[in-house]
């Protein structure tokens, strides 16, 4: 299940109607939302390409929107600092590039799986680091999985009560 589709069904569970879909595809007209939550995974140490060219292509409609923004990434799942550092980077470090106001910021674990493609560069810089991978604690022939649903379920209901304040809606 993808992080996307269960912040989704948990504003729809708590009454809002929802649209999802991915940045690459075609979308919607923004104007048309009162509320966008824009979120990626972290390949290769920042957002998707995807997901940072539909920030880019429609910067002016986000800053004028009720936006939220979050990731999901491996790093949700380590120590306080480098969490904390991977929040200011992911997170704030975007909102600012994008002049963006988010009422919320999502940091949720992600997916990773080896035997997945990430693309030629990072399969290829994988397999010569196996060994230095491996010392490490991370076995590359094991899929990690990191993401806490009732985590992101919380997060979602918890937009959807900041949105309806500020607007004075209830779903």
């Amino acid at each position: 299940m993808d992080v996307a589709q269960q912040i989704g069904d948990a504003l729809k569970a708590a009454g809002y109607e929802v649209d999802t879909f991915e940045a690459r595809e075609g979308q919607p007209r923004l104007a048309y939302y009162d509320l966008i939550i824009v979120g990626s995974g972290i390949r290769a140490d920042q957002w998707t390409k995807a997901a940072l060219k539909f920030l880019e292509r429609n910067a002016e409609d986000l800053k004028l929107a009720k936006t939220a923004l979050f990731v999901s990434c491996q790093m949700a799942d380590r120590e306080e600092e480098a969490q904390q550092k991977a929040k200011r980077k992911y997170l704030f470090e975007i909102a600012e590039k994008y002049d963006l106001s988010p009422i919320s910021l999502g940091f949720f674990g992600g997916f990773v799986d080896f035997k997945k493609s990430h693309g030629i560069i990072v399969d290829v810089i994988v397999r010569i680091n196996r060994k230095k991978l491996l010392a490490k604690g991370l076995d590359i022939r094991k899929v990690y999985d990191t993401r806490k649903w009732d985590d992101i379920t919380a997060w979602a209901r918890e937009i959807a009560k900041v949105a309806s304040e500020k607007t004075g809606n209830s779903g």
